[in-house]
Parts: C-alpha cells; sequence; structure tokens
C-alpha cells in the first residue's frame, strides 16, 4: 500500500519540474554573465588566509617593480653619463687636433707655431707683400676680363660665373664669423644667384634673361654709384664689391648685342616687354625683400642685437655721409615723415619701413632707362662707361688722398720704433766725439745726462731721427760743459 506522502512528494516534484521546462521555455536566451559571475565572487566569503597571502603577493610585486625601475633609472643615467663623457672626449680630441692643425698651419705660414696669422700678416714686409700680390691679382683678372669679352663675348658667361662666386665664397669665408654676415643677403647677392641659376639652368629663357639684363643694368650696376665703389686693385675688399656690381652688366651686355641670335630677343623682335621689365623684375625684388625681412627681423634678430652684427639698415643709417642717407634724410623731413631734428635709429621699425620703401622706390627708378638700354647699343655702351670711369675716379681719389698717407703712417710707427731702438747709441756716440758725456775712467770730464728717444716713437722730422726730446737734452749737455 503506497505512503501518501510519498505521493504528495512525487506531485511536488512533478510540479516543479513543469515550472522549470515553462522558465526556460520563456526565457531560453537567459545565461550567466560575468556581472553574476562577480556578484557571486562578492557574495563568497574569502578566508582570511587566502586575502593575507593576496596581499602579501601584491605588496612583493610592488616591490620587484619599483626595484626594476630604479634599476633602469640608473642605467639610463649611466649610459647619459657615458653619452656626456664621450662627447666631452670628443670635444677634447677635436680641441686638440685643432689645435695641432693650427700650430701646424701657423708654423707653415708664419715659421713659428705660437705666432697668430692676423698678427703675422700685420707685420710689415708681410703686409706689402699682400698688398703686392692683391694688385696683381687684380690687374690679372681685369686685363683677363678685357681679353674675353673681347676675343669670346659669347663664352664670358661662363668667365663671369667662375671668377664671381670665388670672390663671393672668398667673401663668405671672411665675414660669415664677423660684423657684416648679413650683408650677404643684400639684393646684389641674391641677383647674382639668380644670374648663375638663370644662365645655367634656363639659358634660352627669354623673359628670365631680361630680367636679368633689367637688375644687372638697373639696382645691381647703378649700387656702383650708390654704395663708392672704387676700383682699388691692391683691396681685395674693394674689387670684390666693385666686381660682383660691375660685371653683371658687362656680362647681359654682351649676351644682348655680341651673340648671335641672342635668347633675349624672341621672335617678335629684341623688345623689352612691359611685362618682363616691370611686372617680372618686381615681383622678384619683393620676393627678396620678404626673404630678407625673415632672415634679419625673425631668424636673425636675436644673433643681431646681441652681437652687433651690421646689415645694410644699420650701416647706412649711422654712416650720414652716405648719399642714401642723406637723400632719404631730406625726403622724409620734406614729407613730415622725420622731424627736422630728428636723426635715423636703425632699431626702430620707423627708420627700417623708411629705407624698406626708399628702397623700393630707388629700385623702381633704377628701372627706368633699362628699356633704353636695352633696345640702344650706344646708349648701353655709354651707360657702362660712365659707371665704370665713376669707379676707376674714385679708386684714382683714394691712391692719391688717402691711401698714400694711410700707408705711410701704417708703417711708420714700426720704422720709427726700429730708429728709436738705435737713437741711444747714436746719441751716445755723439755725445762722446763731442765731449759731453763721462766715461767710466775720465772723472775730469764734467757729467751729461743722456735721454733716449724710447719714450717718443713717433719721428719729427730732424736729422738722424733724433726727437725733441734727444735735442733739448743735448742743449741741456753743451749748457752745462760751457
Amino acid at each position: 500500500m503506497e505512503d501518501p506522502d510519498d505521493n504528495v512528494l512525487v506531485s511536488e516534484t512533478l510540479d516543479m519540474l513543469e515550472d522549470s521546462d515553462l522558465m526556460f521555455e520563456e526565457d531560453e536566451t537567459d545565461a550567466l554573465t560575468l556581472t553574476d559571475l562577480l556578484g557571486f565572487l562578492d557574495e563568497v566569503d574569502v578566508p582570511n588566509a587566502l586575502r593575507k597571502r593576496t596581499k602579501i603577493w601584491g605588496e612583493k610585486i610592488k616591490h620587484h617593480r619599483q626595484r626594476i625601475e630604479t634599476r633602469l633609472k640608473g642605467a639610463h643615467e649611466h649610459l647619459k653619463n657615458i653619452k656626456n663623457g664621450l662627447q666631452r672626449r670628443g670635444k677634447a680630441m677635436r680641441k686638440v687636433i685643432r689645435d695641432a692643425s693650427n700650430r701646424t698651419a701657423r708654423r707653415i705660414i708664419t715659421g713659428d707655431s705660437n705666432k697668430k696669422v692676423r698678427e703675422y700678416i700685420k707685420e710689415p714686409p708681410v703686409a706689402k707683400l699682400i698688398d703686392c700680390v692683391s694688385f696683381t691679382l687684380g690687374v690679372i683678372l681685369l686685363v683677363s676680363a678685357e681679353f674675353v669679352s673681347l676675343t669670346a663675348p659669347q663664352h664670358f658667361w661662363i668667365f663671369y660665373i667662375t671668377t664671381a662666386w670665388a670672390m663671393i665664397f672668398t667673401r663668405i669665408a671672411l665675414w660669415w664669423g664677423g660684423n657684416f654676415k648679413y650683408f650677404l643677403f643684400d639684393f646684389c647677392y641674391f641677383g647674382n644667384l639668380v644670374f648663375t641659376l638663370v644662365l645655367l639652368l634656363a639659358p634660352t629663357n627669354t623673359a628670365f634673361l631680361q630680367v636679368c639684363f633689367v637688375w644687372a643694368n638697373g639696382p645691381i650696376g647703378l649700387a656702383m654709384i650708390t654704395w663708392r665703389n672704387s676700383l682699388v686693385f691692391h683691396s681685395l675688399e674693394k674689387v670684390t664689391s666693385f666686381y660682383i656690381h660691375g660685371a653683371p652688366p658687362l656680362a647681359m651686355m654682351l649676351i644682348r648685342w655680341f651673340v648671335k641670335d641672342t635668347p633675349m630677343c624672341d621672335q617678335g623682335g629684341c623688345v623689352l616687354s612691359w611685362f618682363n621689365w616691370w611686372v617680372l623684375s618686381i615681383s622678384g625684388y619683393l620676393f627678396w625683400q620678404v626673404l630678407q625681412l625673415v632672415l634679419t627681423e625673425i631668424i636673425g634678430k636675436t644673433e643681431i642685437q646681441t652681437k652687433g652684427l651690421q646689415t645694410s639698415c644699420r650701416w647706412i643709417a649711422t654712416h650720414p655721409k652716405m648719399p642714401v642717407h642723406s637723400i632719404s634724410l631730406k625726403i622724409s623731413r620734406y614729407f613730415g615723415i622725420m622731424g627736422k631734428e630728428e636723426k635715423y635709429d636703425h632699431t626702430t621699425w620707423k627708420t627700417k619701413v623708411i629705407f624698406i620703401s626708399f628702397q623700393a622706390v630707388y629700385t623702381m627708378l633704377t628701372l627706368l632707362p633699362c628699356k633704353i638700354l636695352f633696345e640702344s647699343f650706344w646708349a648701353n655702351m655709354v651707360y657702362l662707361f660712365v659707371l665704370y670711369i665713376y669707379c676707376v675716379w674714385n679708386g684714382a681719389r683714394y691712391y692719391i688722398h688717402v691711401f698714400a698717407e694711410r700707408y705711410t703712417l701704417q708703417f711708420r710707427g714700426v720704422d720709427s720704433k726700429s730708429q728709436s731702438q738705435a737713437e741711444p747709441a747714436e746719441t751716445k756716440e755723439m755725445m762722446l766725439k763731442n765731449g759731453e758725456l763721462k766715461l767710466p775712467h775720465d772723472d775730469k770730464k764734467p757729467k751729461a745726462h743722456s735721454a733716449t728717444s724710447s719714450d717718443n716713437p713717433l719721428p719729427s722730422g730732424r736729422p738722424n731721427g733724433t726727437s725733441q726730446s734727444d735735442a733739448e737734452t743735448t742743449s741741456d749737455a753743451q749748457k752745462k760743459v760751457q
């Protein structure tokens, strides 16, 4: 006989199974998620021993991580010290090599490893030799330019590029570390660079060649008058300044008039178009002006201010005798831009804007005669003749009025010093002959006080090179003897 309780248990179990089947049928997508798992873990009571062990492991991991970071930091510092040490050793080694090479060069040039070349070239014999060599090379350059222009005018541009850039690179080497570094960004250097690129890369481009003709005969050619260039053969600086301004007009003139089927002329004839004359020429000039402002007022502004370097604006502003300075100042005062007593200050933007504007107006004025020069052979010839004669005249004035006196004064101090060293012996001998000086073994003759000319190194023009102090001392000794 069945137990009623068992029947009840079986019926309840069947009901539960049916309910579970219904539950799974109603939500078949219900599954165990990560959130449920984490919630389960939170509700589980982890034993304290396991918690402590986990904490210890975390502290050990943290400790090891700190040790690794410390060692990595130490290794980084060690590598940094090694790098700095290598840099110091390399710098010291380079200094040793540089000093050794300088001593070797000094020994080869001066004969003494401790004598600087700058001091050596100032010695009278060396300075005179350098001037003679420079003068000779200057004359050779002029004669060579004349020979090439007369015998092979179509190839003069090759001669121009070779000689001009030899001088420009020499000037870069001499000026780059000095006060005139930013003069190398003036328009004349930019123009010579453009001429070189056009002649080498686009020798048949009519538009570019016409722009080169306009620049060479306009602002660059007339710069010989603006900057008072002079043909002084013994001075590398003056010859270079003359050549970078005077050679481009000659090269462009030869290409224009002495080259058969010149590329400066197109099929329409040899006429300078207004577009090439003004639009392209002014556009190229404005491009250079913006480039120069970026170089001098943004990139090199700090260097110019801290080191006191010269720029063309600063140079003109501080030299009132230059025509550009005086003319621009008069015009600025006439229009009320500058006060009647106000002077240029190269540190202010007012002065800079005045010079930029004046230079732009000057450039446009120099472009005016270029059309006549391009279309008239004799006008071009007379124009270049006047420019070159002006430079020759300045060179003649320099040699006659400046160089003769300066060259004499340059070595007078050295010559008078050698004379003053010989004067004591000469004075002593003269006084002994006249009985004015007491000999060591002669106690009967009166004693006379002698003086040398070492305190007066400059000669006074008296015979035998005696100075005024020597003459006065000799006169006093004669009076004492009498």
